[in-house]
């Protein structure tokens, strides 16, 4: 049972002018596959998250889908072709998302043994107004992916405790 918030590890590299790639990840004491069902149960999404509020559409290998993301107190909604779909594992995006700024985005559940996974974010933002916004962009993320992470480790304990 998870008490007091989880513990993410979270990090922003610079990897050129305007070019910054965010790392998280957290272990969750749950195998992958109860991680990956809380984290793909689309419907319930928005119950649990705080910024990551909804995936529609097509939900495999170069689906087109429509994702729904709460930053600043602000909802906006985001056309996505899947990229990095590893079913059942990993699933991700690469598109403008402000100011001519690109993403990189993955998601991706890893197992650590038959009781524990670690579920990792990475992210990339470039292009666009990323040399000016870049870096704060970049802590903006790393702190979103934060809160989603220990979010999901909540809500899969919770899921978890009380299944019968």
């Amino acid at each position: 049972m998870v008490v007091g918030r989880p513990r993410v590890t979270a990090e922003v590299r610079k990897l050129g002018r305007g070019d910054y790639r965010i790392v998280t990840n957290i272990e969750i004491d749950a195998p992958t596959d109860a991680v990956w069902s809380v984290l793909t149960d689309w419907e319930h999404l928005a119950d649990w998250s705080p910024s990551f509020l909804s995936l529609t559409g097509d939900f495999e290998d170069r689906g087109n889908v429509v994702t729904a993301f709460r930053m600043l107190g602000i909802t906006r909604r985001y056309k996505h072709e899947l990229t990095d779909f590893i079913e059942d594992r990993q699933f991700g995006w690469s598109d403008p998302f402000l100011f001519g700024m690109k993403d990189h985005h993955i998601l991706r559940v890893e197992r650590v043994d038959d009781d524990r996974s670690r579920f990792y974010q990475t992210d990339r933002v470039y292009s666009g107004a990323s040399f000016i916004l870049g870096a704060v962009m970049a802590r903006l993320i790393m702190r979103m992916h934060t809160r989603f992470n220990q979010a999901l480790s909540i809500e899969v304990d919770r899921r978890n405790t009380i299944a019968p």
